[in-house]
């Protein structure tokens, strides 16, 4: 994740055309219909445990899909530190597949990981290696939340190895969120909270609805970095193209964005506004550093799965902005990741939607700061471990093994202790590192330290390039098998992905 901080905004984009191409609800990478003018950011629904959610095929094109009571709207799952998520998991998709995964025809099996929470591996919590319903079969998963985790935006997707690709390019994921952030930042009590989640819509060759959809986003016909070819997809904003985001003229509004694409970047930036970011990866900025609660940024890069938490202000009345992605150069050997628009901004009303959270937290802010002789330390320290991500025409790898579920472990980590570890990308595409059940300091990158060192659970490494972390193996919570791996999900399925063993 990338951030620029502090600098003079942007000047406004003016346009003329508002309208909005709306995707079927749980069809994130289906287009349909037709254009409708001014569409407002359709809320999403909620749950609190326990809650079934029913794996399908999308009867009108065969794609996976999640159901939540009968709509194809994946809910908005809510709990608080020291809270449980319970869900059934109910695989009803079809014994044969339409669709391709990376090794032939799907199987539609289907498990869920819950993104960037502290849980344990084992099941019936956080577990992606043993946990897996084949059509026909169904999961009972019942995560306990550890009373210190971080409040933030987190999220769920599946991640059957071979499979989790195209179920996640289906739309098969959602937004979780564990209250009581407003410890931090006690102002966001007051104001109105969004949750936006980016997902996909697939763009088709030679195809009149995809050439409309370019024009209605604006993509960008210029390449931008080395990446060549043409782009073969655009973001929605909760399932609607370019919809209309409505906030007051001066109205500061908490919106909690997550990308859930599995490879498009999402370069994030209001024309008139700077963001005021107060948690990245659903980890609040104050958590490490009680003496920072809030930061200013002109731009934020998520990369697939990444996550911001900002306090947005409404620009005046008469002034026509739009939240954007800029133009992302993913490597010679990536994809193209264009400039677009995401949705306009409409400042002549505010549509009611809920404050954050209910009622206020009563618990205190739980603070986990390290020492500075600590960190220093551990930045001057030998890498304990170094994950060397490569690729050729065969697949992708890491340490020069290709994953297979019977692997064992990669390595052994002895729970207990902060870990400094290097990540080297000696390929010519970006990819993003990511590791299940923790967090980590990112403090070095292609060897010069950071300007500001972040709390994530997934970074960009740039191609040819090296990030170092500082891994928090402190919580006994996470004693068992893992995983990390390339938050490009194809790269995932086609190898790049091992296993960790907590002691």
């Amino acid at each position: 994740m990338t951030t620029t901080r502090s600098k003079p905004p942007v000047k406004a984009f003016h346009f003329v055309t508002l309208f909005c191409l709306c995707i079927h609800p749980g069809l994130y990478s289906q287009l349909t219909g037709q254009a409708y003018a001014g569409v407002i950011l359709p809320p999403l629904p909620e749950v609190r445990e326990p809650f079934v959610l029913d794996a399908v095929n999308d009867p009108t094109n065969g794609k996976g899909a999640f159901s939540f009571e009968g709509r194809e709207v994946p809910p908005v799952i809510r709990t608080e530190p020291g809270g449980r998520i319970r869900v059934e998991y109910v695989n009803h998709m079809s014994t044969e597949s339409k669709e391709l995964c990376v090794d032939g025809p799907c199987t539609n099996m289907t498990n869920l990981h819950f993104h960037g929470l502290h849980v344990s591996p084992n099941s019936p919590q956080d577990d992606v290696l043993s946990m897996m319903a084949m059509p026909g079969q169904s999961l009972q998963y019942v995560v306990n939340i550890p009373m210190d985790q971080p409040p933030g935006l987190y999220w769920y997707h599946t991640h059957p190895h071979g499979e989790s690709y195209q179920q996640d390019l289906d739309g098969m994921s959602g937004a979780i969120v564990i209250d009581g952030i407003d410890r931090y930042v006690p102002e966001v009590r007051s104001m109105r909270e969004r949750i936006v989640i980016l997902r996909d819509a697939e763009l088709r060759e030679h195809d009149a609805e995809s050439s409309l959809l370019k024009e209605q986003v604006e993509l960008s016909p210029t390449a931008c970095g080395a990446a060549t070819g043409e782009p073969q997809r655009i973001f929605t904003v909760n399932g609607v193209v370019r919809p209309r985001i409505a906030i007051a003229p001066g109205e500061k509004q908490f919106w909690r964005i997550v990308n859930a694409s599995p490879d498009l970047y999402a370069d994030l930036e209001l024309d008139t506004e700077q963001l005021t970011a107060i948690a990245l990866d659903g980890m609040p900025l104050a958590y490490h550093d009680p003496n920072r609660r809030a930061e200013s940024l002109q731009h934020v890069l998520l990369a697939p799965a990444g996550r911001v938490e900002a306090i947005v202000t409404g620009p005046k009345a008469g002034v026509h902005a739009s939240l954007r992605t800029r133009c992302v150069d993913t490597g010679a050997d990536g994809d193209p990741n264009p400039a677009m628009v995401l949705a306009d901004i409409d400042a002549s009303e505010a549509a009611p939607t809920r404050s954050i959270p209910g009622t206020p937290s009563t618990q205190k802010a739980v603070y986990k700061t390290l020492s500075p002789s600590l960190v220093k330390g551990l930045e001057g320290s030998t890498a304990g471990f170094e994950i060397k991500f490569t690729e050729d025409a065969h697949g992708f790898y890491v340490n020069d093994r290709k994953y297979s579920p019977t692997d064992g472990p990669m390595l052994t980590v002895k729970i207990g202790h902060y870990v400094h570890w290097r990540v080297v990308n000696e390929s010519h595409e970006i990819h993003p590192f990511h590791i299940h059940q923790v967090h980590f300091l990112v403090y070095e990158e292609n060897g010069k330290k950071t300007a500001q060192p972040e709390w994530l659970d997934t970074v960009n490494v740039a191609p040819e390039g090296s990030v170092d972390l500082i891994m928090d193996f402190t919580d006994p919570i996470i004693r068992g098998m893992s995983v990390f791996h390339c938050h490009l999900l194809k790269h995932e399925d086609k190898g790049m992905m091992a296993k960790i063993l907590f002691q």
